[in-house]
């Protein structure tokens, strides 16, 4: 449900659970599960108790249903490699060439094929180079590791979800 400002978390708290869970059921990648999860904590008190309700869900959640979750994230560098629309460019702002792209897709196959998910990196970067490390050093991990991290990444995702639709307590009348 589109959302055409930021709301209190008094509104939040106010939503009916079907209103509730088409603005927070994508939260989570396509898992209206997690907003349906922490209806029965509200109120919440803040934008955090929000955040951290659904994280508390995600944690309670089976090793093999939090993997099931991360195969929901779309592969973001392979679409936006095979359509052009990389974002990502050096700090000098410089595109990246054509060998760094299809080194970019190598390493993004390669995690794929290692883990079965896709790379999800949760924090909003267009630094070719930290993500070209990011992905390097993630390679490095065993399977349980990796998916540990990839759900560190999707609560990170989570935080930066809630708080362009929520409003913090000590931002109202800023927005």
């Amino acid at each position: 449900m589109f959302v055409s400002r930021r709301l209190s978390i008094q509104e939040v708290n106010n939503l009916l659970s079907e209103s509730f869970v088409r603005i927070f059921g994508n939260i989570v990648e396509h898992f209206p599960a997690a907003a349906i999860g922490v209806l029965k904590h509200r109120p919440f008190d803040s934008t955090e108790a929000l955040v951290r309700a659904i994280n508390d869900f995600l944690d309670s959640m089976k090793p093999s249903d939090l993997e099931e979750i991360l195969h929901r994230y779309p592969d973001i560098f392979n679409t936006l490699i095979n359509n052009r629309l990389l974002i990502l460019e050096k700090k000098d702002g410089a595109q990246l060439t054509m060998t760094e792209k299809r080194r970019l897709n190598e390493l993004n196959s390669q995690y794929k094929e290692k883990f079965g998910f896709p790379f999800i990196m949760g924090y909003k970067s267009n630094d070719v180079f930290a993500v070209f490390s990011e992905i390097i050093s993630r390679l490095q991990n065993n399977r349980e590791r990796e998916v540990e991290i990839a759900v560190k990444e999707v609560k990170n995702i989570v935080n930066i979800r809630i708080h362009d639709l929520v409003q913090d307590k000590q931002n109202v009348g800023q927005c």
